[in-house]
């Protein structure tokens, strides 16, 4: 039974090399996959060997990643951060969409990576959607839907097998599926899925979102609701798609679980579960239900433990690193200097003083983009050549400063009310760097004295693209 049920896991690794026991693991189990995280990529070499020796330990499998692009890019240490999709969506080009596409995948197949978890096809219909945010195209069901088609398109260009995500749709939540359970609202529009499928992609990623406010089981669990979701989309785009379960350790799926007396015994109500704990009746529910392939960001070693006798596996790595690949970042500078020229040209100036609100410190969305640091370590040397002083928002100023020059970095919603700080002037302009909510947020906040232009992700790429 475990044997059978391993082959349906796409599994996690601790480290960017693999380890004598997870060699055992893959070598015995055989899993459908392997999903890489920024901590198995340290650079191109690096992970082009992994990549290589995790085909020799099981041939055929597919090599996955969460590399989006923006907040979510996983592999940006080997490949570089591609810009964030709500970028394309604001400039509308679905040319440029397509090329950012294709350099990405291209980048990705280079290194041996088969399939991307991407494009993102949710419709962002909550504003202040706490996970979903910057990695939509936009708000507008029309807009997502044409993006998603151009990023499909550009993606099976160069080769990689595509998972759109996260079905039924994940941009009206109000909660993080990572943490508790999510109903998905008015972000369940079936559209960009289907148009996705309809242009290549051949699998879908299933989200623990529940599709109306009394229902007891989250999409993943929903076996009627799955059935009808398979036959609906295969009826509007001619394409029956893999259903692939979000990450199963997450804590959307605490609840139910717990309901039908599955218990990981970690004591906890919300967050995520340990991949060591979760239970084999976890996992199995899960494809009974009708979930074809399960996604878990490390080795259910609790449920399914390596033979002693298979714990001698090789970790040597097989193979070289192909030959370097010249990668052509054309398409991402374009996208960054074109965002930048409507957002903030006239940010910088040397002699004005500037205020720092930042708000990412040990968010987890710095590591899920390539994990190069914090924001302050990655933006800061651009920051202080520019201005004449860098004032982060706790620090003691004068009251009325007359502080012109004001930064937002979030890729969370935030809470700005009453009245506007009296350290800054009754004019300026203020730049808001991540979640697409800051800028109306923030807008409402400082007044009409100030502009306020927005970038839709935290990192140093996207800061004075211009020079």
């Amino acid at each position: 039974m475990s044997l059978e049920l391993a082959r349906r896991l796409v599994v996690g690794l601790s480290g960017p090399a693999v380890t004598p026991v997870e060699a055992a693991w893959l070598a015995h189990y055989q899993p459908a996959g392997v999903i890489l995280f920024s901590r198995n990529c340290h650079d191109y070499e690096q992970l082009c060997r992994l990549c290589g020796h995790l085909n020799t330990l099981v041939p055929g499998l597919e090599i996955m990643a969460d590399h989006e692009g923006g907040p979510v890019s996983q592999l940006a240490r080997a490949l570089s951060r591609p810009p964030v999709v709500r970028s394309l969506g604001q400039l509308d080009d679905l040319a440029l969409t397509a090329r950012v596409h294709a350099e990405t995948g291209r980048r990705l197949r280079a290194a041996g990576v088969t399939r991307v978890l991407a494009p993102v096809a949710d419709v962002l219909t909550e504003a202040h959607n706490p996970v979903i945010g910057a990695r939509a195209f936009g708000s507008d069901a029309k807009l997502v839907e044409r993006h998603t088609v151009a990023a499909v398109k550009g993606l099976l260009e160069e080769g990689i097998l595509v998972c759109l995500k996260h079905w039924p749709g994940h941009g009206g939540s109000r909660t993080d599926t990572h943490l508790t359970g999510a109903f998905a609202g008015e972000g369940a529009v079936s559209a960009p899925f289907a148009a996705g499928l309809t242009a290549g992609a051949d699998a879908i990623m299933v989200g623990h979102l529940t599709t109306s406010p009394n229902a007891e089981l989250p999409a993943t669990l929903d076996a009627e609701f799955l059935r009808e979701s398979v036959g609906q989309l295969q009826s509007s785009s001619g394409c029956r798609p893999r259903l692939i379960a979000d990450d199963i350790t997450m804590g959307g799926l605490r609840g139910a679980m717990l309901e039908r007396g599955i218990d990981p015994g970690d004591g906890q109500a919300t967050g995520m579960v340990d991949p060591v704990d979760l239970p084999l009746a976890w996992m199995s529910v899960l494809v009974d239900a009708g979930c074809e392939q399960l996604l878990i960001r490390g080795l259910p070693l609790g449920a399914m433990p390596v033979p002693t006798n298979d714990r001698g596996a090789t970790t040597e790595s097989a193979g070289e690193c192909p030959v370097e690949t010249r990668f052509h970042d054309e398409a991402y500078r374009e996208t960054r200097q074109r965002c930048w020229a409507v957002a903030a040209p006239e940010f910088a100036v040397p002699t004005a003083e500037m205020l720092w609100w930042d708000q990412t410190v040990g968010d987890r969305w710095q590591v899920a983009g390539g994990d190069q640091g914090t924001a302050q370590e990655q933006l800061g040397p651009l920051l202080d050549p520019r201005f004449a002083a860098v004032h982060d928002w706790e620090a003691v100023l004068p009251a009325a400063s007359g502080i012109t020059r004001l930064l937002v970095t979030s890729h969370r919603p935030l809470s700005a009310s009453g009245q506007r700080d009296n350290r800054l002037a009754e004019q300026g302009v203020c730049l808001v760097m991540g979640h697409p909510s800051l800028a109306g947020d923030m807008g409402a906040y400082l007044g009409t004295g100030w502009r306020v232009g927005a970038i839709y992700d935290v990192s140093p790429e996207d800061l004075f693209p211009l020079g």
